[in-house]
């Protein structure tokens, strides 16, 4: 009779049947490898180039050109190409939209065997070319040819994944053929290779037109899955070039074209120039920006959330979201700041300075963005607590709504304090035809006193009182802005009374030309330290671009009345004004200290003031003395 089997006999079974079928497993795949590799080894793949050149010929309708050699190796497999090229589009501005001299494909084989796979690419010296041509059709696209299915049906989409990639000398290039400008990114260093247990680390080192910059970012999945699938992707980035660093942290989906997801974003700008040569766009030169906020896209609806942005001394936040769902962007939002300053931000800006690019002329003649007003629909409010829009003009609580619809930037009422009064103002820029933009303006202001704002700008104790009153309807045409500065027509008027103004104030504020003129209508005034204004009036009328003076401007103080004659053309940017001043009776100026008469001619860039005592008699039959009389008769 045998012996019982033990139970510690019974125990070890089950543990020798898992050992019997890991061990099998194993056999089968060290002859799988060996095969596979045996495979690899013994084919030629040189004698299958023209059949994959075919294959690709069939589906894109391009070349694919294989100059070199093409080998493989087994530990670990690998396919190494020399000087490849795909071809470009019939139109292109050159044969190759991709070339490289050295590509170098390696895979796993072991996922490869259970159908994954991942792959590790080296690209020597690639060059990417991407064009449009002049209707916007890109290279990339391919047209019929790539929409016909293949022969053999569609099947899934493989278990493809890119674990390590590197560039060398690689080159991007853009090309508008609209525009005929060109976009070029050289990358000198790129590296894409795994972190941590599924995710992936990114960094390049590259320059966009000449600008150097460095990527790093860092993923928490395989990067080409999540593109393909449209997976959820972990993301962290970080972007910095000379005088700017950007930083985004969330998680995104991309598909079909669509972004969704949230990312925070921040950035911190030193130079906005040289960033605006990255970016391919026009900037001005701005102080130091900040800008920091909350991205969050669904459903074609992108949201700028809890956005904060700062430039100097000036801030504003809010939010804004643009709904990408119709045919036209729609944009809405709202904005509000503590403090807006035009004259930091925008240099130049209300200095009465000649336009940027010392082309002579003080309105730019670069045409408006037009195109960018029927590319969009937006509404906006905005909330401005103290806004300097020049360095002669502070507002405060400036509130209102900008709109732009079918190419109509529309403001229907903004409302402004000003100097204690009150300010309104409302207009258009229609530029639904495209090439041109009708413009209309209607402006009031009334209880707006001059003292209050000098005080308001850092001048507490240069002028006092000076009751102002200002009323502008305006209208033109054109497609730039010094188009619509010749085109203008309509009516301005301003009156101020009461004020009293310290010497050196003008001086200050730049208004260079205007001291000529008060000091050549009254030399007494260089030694006074006020000058007394009882009334100021400006009441003139506006017809194609030109401006008419016809004893509609006038001065009066307790010494002496200064009236003026003549044109302005602001198409033409030039001026020819006679000024008389009269000196009143029993103040102690006598003729001899008063100038006969004051001709300013010249451009508004560069206008000249001096005295013409020999035209003095016909001219001054011109110059009206309506202010002698207390200056209320040119009101009408």
């Amino acid at each position: 009779m045998g012996a019982k089997p033990s139970s510690k006999g019974k125990a070890r079974q089950p543990r020798r049947w898992w050992l019997r079928v890991l061990a099998g497993a194993a056999i089968i795949v060290v002859v799988l490898f060996a095969v596979a590799l045996g495979i690899i080894a013994t084919v030629d793949w040189s004698k299958y180039a023209a059949t994959v050149q075919a294959a690709v010929k069939d589906a894109t309708g391009r070349e694919l050109v294989l100059g070199g050699s093409v080998k493989t190796g087994i530990f670990p497999p690998r396919l190494l190409i020399e000087d490849v090229a795909f071809g470009n589009a019939r139109w292109g501005s050159r044969r190759e939209m991709v070339k490289a001299k050295r590509v170098e494909v390696r895979t796993a084989l072991l996922p490869l065997l259970a159908g994954s796979i991942r792959l590790k690419v080296d690209l020597v010296e690639a060059d990417l070319l991407l064009e449009t041509d002049a209707k916007g059709v890109g290279n990339w696209e391919f047209g019929e040819v790539a929409a016909k299915p293949a022969s053999g049906g569609k099947g899934a989409l493989p278990d493809v994944d890119l674990e390590w990639l590197r560039l060398t000398q690689a080159t991007f290039q853009y090309r508008d053929g609209r525009t005929k400008k060109v976009r070029r990114i050289a990358v000198d260093e790129g590296l894409v290779r795994e972190k941590g247990f599924s995710g992936r680390e990114i960094t390049l080192k590259l320059s966009v037109d000449g600008v150097p910059v460095t990527l790093a970012a860092t993923t928490d999945a395989p990067v080409l899955p999540a593109l393909v699938r449209g997976l959820p992707l972990g993301l962290t980035l970080e972007a910095r070039t000379t005088g700017a660093s950007m930083r985004a942290e969330g998680r995104m989906t991309l598909s079909g074209g669509a972004a969704s997801g949230k990312m925070k974003l921040s950035a911190e700008i030193d130079d906005t120039q040289r960033l605006a040569r990255v970016a391919g766009i026009g900037l001005p030169k701005l102080p130091p920006l900040k800008l920091a906020g909350e991205f969050d896209g669904r459903k074609n609806i992108y949201a700028l959330r809890k956005f904060q942005w700062s430039a100097g001394k000036s801030s504003a936040s809010g939010e804004l979201a643009a709904d990408m769902s119709g045919a036209r962007p729609k944009i809405s939002g709202m904005l509000a700041s503590p403090f807006l300053d035009l004259t930091e931000i925008l240099p130049g800006t209300g200095t009465g300075k000649v336009a940027a690019g010392n082309t002579g002329r003080v309105f730019p003649q670069e045409p408006l963005p037009l195109d960018a007003l029927n590319a969009v629909d937006a509404t906006v409010q905005l909330k401005v607590a103290r806004f300097i829009v020049t360095r002669q003009f502070v507002a405060e609580q400036v509130s209102g709504e900008i709109a732009l619809a079918g190419g109509r930037l529309r403001i229907d009422s903004l409302t402004a304090k000003a100097g204690g009064g009150d300010v309104r103002a409302a207009g258009q820029l229609d530029a639904s035809r495209g090439k041109s933009a009708q413009f209309n303006l209607s402006l009031t202001g009334a209880g707006i006193e001059l003292g209050r704002i000098a005080a308001a700008l850092g001048h507490p104790d240069e002028v006092s009182g000076g009751l102002t009153e200002v009323k502008a309807d305006l209208r033109g045409t054109g497609a730039s802005v010094a188009a619509l500065a010749g085109s203008l027509s309509g009516h301005a008027r301003v009156v101020t009374r009461s004020a009293r103004v310290k010497r050196g104030l003008v001086e200050q504020m730049g208004a260079d030309v205007m001291v000529q003129i008060l000091n050549a209508v009254n030399p007494a005034r260089k030694t006074e330290p006020y000058t007394d204004v009882q009334c100021l009036v400006v009441n003139v009328p506006i017809q194609g671009g030109v401006v008419t003076i016809d004893r509609t401007v006038a001065l009066e103080t307790p010494q002496v009345g200064v009236s003026a004659a003549g044109t302005i053309h602001l198409g033409h940017e030039t001026l020819d004004l006679s000024v008389r001043p009269n000196a009143k009776e029993g103040i102690g100026i006598g003729v001899g200290g008063l100038a006969s008469l004051v001709k300013i001619r010249g451009t508004l860039a560069k206008p000249t003031v001096g005295i013409d005592a020999a035209g003095a008699a016909g001219a001054a039959a011109q110059v009206g003395i309506g202010m002698m009389t207390g200056g209320l008769s040119i009101l009408a």
